[in-house]
């Protein structure tokens, strides 16, 4: 682990506070005060400068480079309307609370962006991403954030599907502030190999580290349904609202990577902006089934709903 501990406390769960903020700028080298909660990605922008930005435009040159096969640009476009309307179903999970047995409500968010995952994958797009990005070293991670705070088209992206000024800079803000947990997440390469120590793994079964992060993220989402049903004691609406904002900023970064991917297909997208949305949207995902373990999965005394004689 690259930084120190405890990441929770520097969390957001799509609300913007000072300390946020302050931690963020920190992170960044900017020595910031006042109270600014609520700030908008704008008014972080100016800010954080974009940086040198040195080599990001020639990672993205050769993770396209690196493609096996040709992404199209008509399939991303559909299955990205698609995912728009898992988006819009959040609101419906928060309403309903714990699934129903065998209920696929949570199952069904994720089916457009299941389609995107396979063609990104038949084409070697994670492949070529293992290749040719660096994993989570807090430089990398700095420098893509700056450039992410630079993207003028990236308030807009992510307003498509419904994330409000605050969220956006919430989850920006969480690539920064989190930073801890996506440096434990390494490229299969990094992983000592199965022979040299007691936990080393066998590395031919190990996916690509963005696609690990991708379809992590999906299966956890997944797996949602069945769970929630089958814990409805322990569950409060406070862990169905965490959770649903880790689903969120999942389902927020495939999309992001998904754009990245068709607007490459079209020719439309730098190469250094290639880098920092692979980058940011694998961030976001990571971070998302990271903070889900932690909101809903393990489900601990001090957080559970209080004991019921009837049902406990």
């Amino acid at each position: 682990m690259a930084y120190g501990t405890n990441p929770a406390e520097r969390y957001s769960y799509g609300e913007v506070s000072d300390e946020d903020r302050r931690d963020f700028l920190k992170a960044l080298g900017v020595v910031a005060g006042g109270a600014v909660a609520g700030a908008t990605l704008q008014d972080l922008r100016t800010e954080v400068s974009s940086g040198a930005a040195e080599g990001l435009a020639e990672m993205g040159e050769a993770v396209q480079n690196g493609l096996t096969g040709t992404l199209d640009a008509t399939l991303l476009s559909e299955q990205l309307a698609a995912l728009e309307g898992s988006f819009e179903m959040l609101s419906q999970l928060e309403t309903m609370g714990v699934p129903e047995q065998d209920a696929s409500a949570y199952q069904e968010l994720t089916t457009a962006a299941w389609a995107i995952n396979d063609h990104l994958s038949e084409a070697g797009f994670f492949a070529s991403a293992e290749e040719n990005l660096p994993a989570f070293a807090p430089a990398h991670i700095e420098e893509t954030t700056r450039q992410l705070l630079h993207m003028d088209a990236l308030p807009a992206t992510l307003s498509e599907v419904g994330f409000s000024d605050e969220e956006q800079t919430a989850l920006v803000m969480n690539i920064v502030n989190t930073r801890e947990q996506l440096s434990w997440w390494m490229k299969t390469g990094d992983y000592p190999p199965a022979d040299a120590v007691e936990d080393g793994v066998v590395r031919e079964y190990v996916a690509p580290l963005h696609q690990r992060a991708a379809e992590g993220s999906l299966l956890w989402i997944d797996g949602l349904d069945h769970f929630l049903w089958q814990r409805e004691p322990l569950v409060t609406s406070e862990m169905i609202d965490r959770g649903l904002w880790d689903v969120k900023s999942m389902l927020g970064g495939y999309y992001l990577m998904g754009s990245a991917a068709r607007d490459l297909a079209k020719g439309d997208i730098a190469d250094d902006q290639l880098t920092t949305l692979t980058t940011a949207s694998t961030a976001l995902m990571i971070i998302g089934q990271e903070f889900l373990i932690s909101d809903v999965v393990r489900i601990t005394d001090d957080k559970r709903a209080p004991r019921n004689s009837a049902t406990n």
